[in-house]
């Protein structure tokens, strides 16, 4: 997928056009996350949702899980340089966002 949404640096984008690609971020972010191979890792994580700045410099990631979701959390962040190189292979996007996962939908809505 090609991203024109990404558009020129420091440009913004329409909600309608910053919704669709916050859907392609949590659709491939939950792709990644169940190929990782961390133990750590419960069985069952899911991306709910994916709230990304305007400019597109960070995105906030409301993670599930339902064995002790604010240690998925942190692991996440932990490996959020990972996450985002491998979702800048799997979105071909001008500026891939900072990544930063919480367990908490306050901290993100």
């Amino acid at each position: 997928m090609r991203a024109a949404a990404a558009g020129r640096a420091g440009a913004t984008m329409s909600h309608k056009t910053l919704t669709r690609l916050e859907l392609h971020v949590a659709r491939a972010l939950n792709t990644i996350i169940h190929e990782m191979k961390d133990p750590r890792l419960p069985i069952v994580v899911t991306v709910e949702r994916v709230r990304l700045s305007p400019d597109l410099s960070q995105a906030r990631v409301l993670v599930s899980a339902i064995e002790r979701p604010e240690e998925t959390s942190e692991l996440l962040n932990h490996a959020h340089r990972y996450l985002q190189e491998e979702l800048a292979h799997a979105l071909e996007l001008r500026r891939i966002p900072r990544l930063r996962f919480f367990s908490e939908p306050r901290e993100v809505l």
